[in-house]
């Protein structure tokens, strides 16, 4: 029979204990035991959602204080005395939690790799449909980093650019800050006979005027969706890293072993020169060994003077072993 998996019902998010232990996993923390799962019989100290004392109150009566308030009874750490428990929705809270510290920064870092880039040769005209990008663009993450790589005596022309740009946008967005210039080098030169041209790099930040609170109020299913695709990604991520550190710290095969192995390869591949001599047309003769795992020859005519060479060859092989 099947363990039915505790629900956590209060709240909008009602996450069952797999859910759970996904986004307690990705944000890195050890799931807490909650409601009737709490195995405590001692005196707990009870903290509000926003950490502020309640009181101390015996577990089975803050468990009934949770429930008056229509959420979950959290035990945060039992190892302390009294032990310290909160009251809060805790399906809520975690999945804010989620949507905050790894939902919204990836995003924001995908955004901020997006970065706007102009060249030092934009026209009038191509700068204002830019601008009409840069609205877009600003719209969906509140910031927007603008860049132009230059040759180093085009700076100046440059900065101008950046300067009709923030004058452009002014009714939407305004800067951060000022424009910082720093050298560029190219990762790769593929000419290396010809100098490399020295260039710079000019960045400005912009900020949103009406910065656009997103909205994180997603119904469960969506959300848990969420969470399992992060879940999968994450375990991914993780067999990978394994894996090049497996790769890294590969243990090798004693040199002995190696030896022996390339060895084995080259008795393989090569014949003995007496199976060489054995094959070849001028001989006649055969192996006559059973039994007794010795070897012994004889000639199917009485030639002698291919006697006398197979009497070299066995000589020879004899004084090989």
């Amino acid at each position: 029979m099947f363990r039915k998996l505790p629900v956590y019902c209060f709240g909008k998010y009602k996450f069952n204990a797999n859910i759970i232990n996904k986004v307690s996993a990705l944000l890195k923390i050890k799931p807490s035991l909650a409601n009737e799962d709490i195995n405590f019989f001692g005196d707990v100290r009870l903290l509000d959602a926003q950490n502020k004392l309640i009181g101390v109150f015996a577990c089975e009566e803050a468990r009934k204080k949770a429930d008056k308030l229509g959420q979950d009874l959290i035990m945060i750490n039992q190892e302390i005395k009294p032990a310290l428990c909160k009251v809060c929705d805790y399906s809520d809270e975690l999945a804010s939690k989620f949507m905050n510290d790894i939902v919204k920064i990836r995003e924001q870092q995908k955004l901020n790799d997006q970065h706007f880039k102009l060249s030092h040769t934009i026209t009038m005209q191509d700068l204002k449909l830019k601008v009409n990008q840069a609205k877009d663009l600003i719209k969906k993450q509140n910031t927007l980093r603008v860049t132009i790589i230059c040759p180093i005596e085009t700076a100046i022309q440059a900065k101008s650019i950046l300067y009709t740009l923030k004058d452009l946008s002014q009714a939407f967005m305004i800067p951060k800050g000022e424009i910082k210039t720093r050298d560029f080098k190219e990762k790769e030169v593929f000419d290396k006979k010809k100098d490399p041209q020295e260039q710079v790099q000019l960045d400005i930040e912009f900020e949103a005027i009406e910065k656009i609170e997103h909205n994180l109020d997603l119904p469960q299913i969506k959300i848990e969706r969420l969470i399992n695709q992060y879940y999968s990604k994450s375990l991914q991520e993780k067999t990978e890293d394994e894996q090049d550190l497996a790769d890294l710290f590969k243990v090798q095969q004693p040199e002995k072993e190696k030896e022996k192995e390339k060895e084995k390869k080259v008795e393989e591949k090569q014949k003995t020169k007496l199976e060489e001599m054995m094959d070849d047309s001028e001989f006649d003769f055969e192996f006559q060994d059973a039994s007794t795992n010795q070897q012994s020859y004889y000639l199917k005519d009485g030639n002698l003077s291919k006697y006398v060479k197979l009497y070299k060859m066995i000589e020879w092989s004899q004084g090989r072993k």
